[in-house]
């Protein structure tokens, strides 16, 4: 194998052990901080924008993204509203569309029976059982369907009631149903109570944004999957904000990774190049360990994927983070600090025994420190350099690396055609809000 590939497949193994690296630490960091969860619920405030909708949308017990428990019926003051919304999350990281849709649906309904239809129905329960009664609960059961029957229908069945006051109470519950029912913009009856129920939203702009989702809607069904669309719009916005959060972080972590562990981009290549024994070791332990690397970034993807906050999950998150780093340490690579004061003495014994002078030993902070070395600018500028791109190249993800790794080192140990990486997540059609296809 030549010279140079060696020192690809060494480089490129090297940018994937440190990538698992920063995954697992990006998943450690989302487990404390429950980053999901947190903004999980920063898109729920976002999507639903009135503030009483806000917290019963998060109490609801469907969605039980907050410990608060608030019925869908009860009403709210604006302070009791904020404190909902502004308490912690729990650790519910993903909610179905169609969940999403039910708690919804049923807090704009939760009132409209008791606005629209319930009043006549109660009039109707007073009077004696007979065969009056039955058919004026079918009748209702009918008009609200928007059948066959209208109010005049219903009218004339409650003048036939043989008792007058039956008749001017019943009347007069069938003159507010038929009020209700005229404020309403369409006659499709499974909506009418959702209509009222969003007549009623305080906040006119998200009044009028749910109007526009649902005005073509034919049916309560039409009506689910209009709201489901606009969930998953929402959600996909959602997901580009914690992608890009992820990013971030992934930056970050990675920076900060490469300079703890001196994982200087230029120096391992120069060693790499330098040191035939060493690019040898490491070409031939990346080939052995391809099997194992597959299965450690599903594993360390998979854990990322469905991130939870908890003390369990914290400290398995920090075992692995323990174990891939001793993985990287233990292939001896030239990576770390050292603080070593170079003498005349030091600089005469490595010449004489032509080893590397000394004073270029980008691993010895004392080469760094102005005084101590005429080229200590040029070697801050080369370490920067080399940090840098150590930070950018492990910020692109373990499976690019893995998947590099094993065309150029797989592929030059053997004609067969290693198996494709896979990650395992909870849903494999990657709904909007599960964020499964978000990694770092």
């Amino acid at each position: 194998m030549s010279s140079i590939l060696q020192v690809a497949i060494g480089m490129v193994f090297i940018y994937s052990l440190l990538s698992i690296l920063v995954t697992q630490i990006n998943t450690v960091i989302l487990n404390i901080l429950n980053l999901r969860a947190k903004q999980l619920k920063e898109g729920l405030v976002e999507l639903v924008q009135d503030k009483e909708l806000q917290a019963k949308i998060l109490a609801h017990p469907l969605i039980r993204m907050v410990e608060a428990r608030v019925t869908p019926s009860a009403s709210l003051t604006p302070e009791q509203a904020e404190d909902i919304v502004n308490s912690e999350p729990t650790q519910v990281t993903y909610i179905e569309p169609s969940t999403f849709v039910e708690a919804l649906i049923s807090l704009f309904t939760a009132d409209a029976d008791n606005t629209i239809f319930k009043p006549l129905e109660e009039a109707i329960s007073f009077l004696p059982n007979n065969d009056q009664k039955v058919k004026l609960r079918e009748m209702i059961r009918d008009l609200r369907s928007f059948g066959d029957t209208d109010t005049n229908k219903l009218r004339a069945a409650i003048l036939e009631l043989p008792n007058e006051n039956h008749k001017q109470v019943l009347s007069y519950s069938l003159e507010a149903v038929e009020d209700a029912l005229g404020r309403l913009p369409i006659k499709a009856g499974q909506l009418v109570p959702l209509l009222e129920g969003i007549r009623k939203i305080k906040d006119e702009a998200f009044q009028d944004a749910i109007k526009t989702v649902l005005v073509t809607a034919q049916s309560l069904q039409d009506a689910r999957t209009k709201l489901e669309n606009w969930f998953n719009d929402g959600m996909n916005r959602v997901s580009e904000i914690y992608k890009r959060k992820i990013q971030l972080i992934s930056l970050l972590v990675g920076l900060v990774l490469a300079l703890l562990l001196n994982a200087d981009s230029l120096q391992l290549l120069r060693a790499f190049w330098e040191d035939p024994a060493l690019r040898q070791s490491v070409s031939e332990t990346a080939k052995e360990s391809i099997p194992a690397l597959e299965e450690q970034i599903n594993q360390s993807q998979g854990a990322q994927s469905q991130a939870e906050a908890g003390e369990g999950a914290v400290q398995q998150s920090a075992e692995e983070v323990s174990r891939s780093l001793q993985q990287l340490l233990d292939l001896q690579l030239p990576i770390g600090w050292e603080f070593t004061p170079i003498t005349e003495e030091l600089i005469a014994t490595s010449q004489a025994a032509g080893l590397p002078d000394p004073r270029e030993n980008s691993r010895n902070v004392w080469n760094f420190l102005p005084g101590n070395n005429s080229a200590w600018l040029r070697m801050m500028f080369q370490k920067i350099i080399g940090l840098v791109a150590t930070m950018i190249a492990i910020a692109q993800g373990a499976p690019f690396w893995f998947d590099l790794l094993r065309r150029i080192a797989g592929g030059s140990s053997s004609g067969q055609q290693p198996s494709n990486i896979t990650v395992t997540v909870n849903n494999p059609n990657s709904p909007p809000n599960d964020w499964s296809n978000v990694q770092g």
